[in-house]
């Protein structure tokens, strides 16, 4: 039993740096979620639609576009319009997230 209480606090550790080396700390636990969502979801070219992660998002629309706007603005996330229609949009994840 002491080996696992340690092994799950070493692991809660080793997270908790994790989550500081990439800036993790500044964001809400709501915003968190909405990332870990994407990052999820989206495809082997890197992104997901807009629409798509919307309809996945356990999250109310105003509460995710709200958080969508910290991730923005904290580069954690971009939004692409597409080129054939501009009424769609996709979310990019930075790279450094992803790996």
């Amino acid at each position: 039993m002491k080996e696992t209480k340690q092994s799950l606090s070493e692991l809660w550790s080793l997270l908790r740096n994790k989550e500081e080396q990439f800036g993790l700390k500044k964001l809400s636990l709501t915003e968190r979620d909405i990332l870990q969502t994407i990052i999820y979801f989206q495809g082997g070219d890197g992104h997901i639609s807009l629409e798509e992660i919307l309809k996945k998002c356990p999250h109310p629309r105003a509460t995710f576009f709200r958080c969508l706007k910290k991730l923005r603005t904290n580069n954690f996330v971009k939004v692409i319009k597409d080129g054939q229609d501009a009424r769609r949009s996709f979310i990019k994840v930075y790279p450094k997230f992803i790996n």
